[in-house]
């Protein structure tokens, strides 16, 4: 009798340890399904506004999927997916960073998506007016801000139109550099720059900031789309990477002032 009770409580130990590495599997198992992928979406500065919508209009129908933005000059951004930084998708304000990363084999492909044009912006309270680009040469301009032309494509622009104006040398003791274009509205917001040269999209509902010029002799303005070649997650890499050429994201771009490519 007492070897049978001894043999049944063994049988509850064991069945009492198999009901708890069941137990463990399947949290373990329901905690996979509920991990998130994360998708590094590195993005040019001047995509700002709307790659947030975009993210958030992405996420609600792909529970789980995080878009991760990283926002910055597109030669920075370019600079640290050759460096072996996290990422997956690469959206330009420039065609050469991202024919640059085609050439490395580190992109495994890109296109053309949107458009965009540059201006020369100041506060509306400045009652500032332009009628050409010599007109940063008068007296009452004492600052003129661009992104930082080794880096940022609207600064490249920018040097573009103003070489192409024939005063760049006249120029340069009036200019300040940036990080990125949103730096720059950010100083002409701040009065840290009288002028600031810009993509027309970053101007859009600014309600204190006017448009004084916009700019023509300069490469046209492309933001390619690129898929890199070393995702950590090219499945959903892929997947978001389409839907950005879809019309539903387009809309979105639209929205903030875009022209479609």
């Amino acid at each position: 009798m007492i070897e049978r009770v001894m043999s049944m409580r063994g049988r509850w130990k064991i069945s009492a340890y198999i009901i708890i590495i069941m137990v463990i599997i399947f949290l373990a198992g329901c905690g996979q399904e509920n991990e998130k992928t994360e998708i590094h979406v590195l993005t040019a500065a001047s995509m700002t506004p709307a790659m947030n919508e975009l993210k958030e209009l992405y996420e609600s129908k792909n529970p789980y999927i995080t878009i991760v933005p990283v926002y910055g000059g597109s030669g920075q951004l370019k600079d640290q997916i050759s460096q072996g930084a996290p990422a997956d998708v690469f959206l330009s304000a420039a065609l050469r960073w991202m024919e640059e990363l085609n050439e490395a084999e580190e992109v495994e492909g890109y296109e053309n998506l949107l458009v965009n044009d540059l201006v020369a912006v100041s506060q509306i309270e400045a009652g500032f007016e332009m009628e050409g680009l010599d007109d940063l040469l008068n007296d009452e301009v004492d600052t003129v801000g661009i992104g930082d032309p080794s880096t940022v494509p609207a600064g490249e622009y920018a040097k573009q139109g103003i070489e192409a104006a024939g005063i760049w040398k006249e120029m340069e003791d009036k200019l300040v550099f940036a990080s990125d274009v949103r730096q720059v509205l950010t100083y002409v917001e701040t009065g840290n720059v009288d002028v600031g040269i810009v993509y027309e999209t970053d101007v859009y509902g600014k309600e204190n900031i006017q448009i004084d010029y916009t700019l023509t002799n300069h490469e046209p303005i492309i933001y390619p789309v690129g898929l890199l070649a070393n995702s950590n997650h090219p499945g959903e890499a892929r997947e978001f990477y389409e839907w950005l050429k879809t019309n539903e994201a387009l809309n979105v771009f639209e929205s903030y002032g875009f022209g479609v490519y």
